[in-house]
């Protein structure tokens, strides 16, 4: 059988068409990964880690930003400065276009939820992003300890003598976080 290694060898007669040869098919194969690294990351880049690589050193965490500078009227995040159209400043400013609606739905869900896991857990897990991203997995939809394996609703049932209230909440926001932190 013959092999792309061996023709290179065949129709090269020089050590330096060798040379050329073993580059050029290097780089194509550079190329490749880039494009299919980039096709990947597009489809699912980690919003929270887009935040922190693009916004954090302005804006601060996500969250507090959200909750501190914007505001929700009649189901619309609405900015201090860019009432009417959050979505097309954010296109302006950093965010592809691919990751606008996203970004906004986030921080739209941030703007309206309370600070309750930095509150109450983050002592223990950091922030929520942090802790979806090292202790849960999403199967099915349904959000799952890594370490346990089992559904995270089951686990908070018998985890921080958590009332009902508090499960539902936090198994909510957890699998938000998990789908922004994991998205397909």
């Amino acid at each position: 059988m013959l092999t792309l290694s061996a023709l290179s060898l065949h129709w090269c007669k020089t050590e330096e068409q060798i040379t050329m040869r073993v580059n050029l098919k290097s780089f194509i194969l550079w190329i490749a990964a880039m494009l299919l690294t980039t096709a990947t990351e597009a489809a699912g880049i980690d919003l929270h880690l887009m935040w922190d690589d693009r916004c954090f050193a302005c804006h601060g965490h996500s969250a507090e930003f959200a909750r501190r500078f914007l505001s929700v009227s009649n189901g619309e995040l609405q900015g201090r400065h860019h009432v009417h159209d959050l979505r097309r400043f954010m296109h302006n400013h950093y965010v592809a276009d691919s990751n606008v609606d996203a970004v906004y739905n986030m921080l739209l869900q941030q703007a309206s939820t309370q600070a309750r896991f930095k509150d109450n857990c983050s002592r223990c897990h950091e922030s929520a992003a942090i802790f979806a991203r090292r202790s849960l997995e999403l199967r099915n939809g349904e959000l799952y300890g890594r370490n346990s394996g089992l559904p995270v609703r089951r686990f908070l049932d018998n985890h921080g003598a958590l009332d009902q209230e508090e499960v539902d909440f936090f198994t909510r926001l957890l699998t938000r976080v998990a789908h922004e932190v994991y998205r397909p």
